[in-house]
């Protein structure tokens, strides 16, 4: 293999390990999947899997 190929191998592997490392520090902050932020969905009414449960119960 080439230096090239080395650099791409290096840079994938870097991405993979910062997209890990990104949504394991957002779940410890209790930050959700929605993005919306919130700690507790069932009381953000901005937040879409709140909106669903809200039908649920409505339904």
């Amino acid at each position: 293999m080439e230096l090239i190929d080395y650099i791409i191998i290096i840079a994938a592997v870097a991405a993979v390990v910062g997209v890990v490392a990104w949504r394991i520090r957002k779940k410890q902050k209790g930050e959700l999947g929605c993005g919306c932020g919130c700690s507790d969905c069932s009381n953000c009414p901005s937040c879409p899997s709140a909106k669903k449960q809200e039908e649920k119960k409505d339904a």
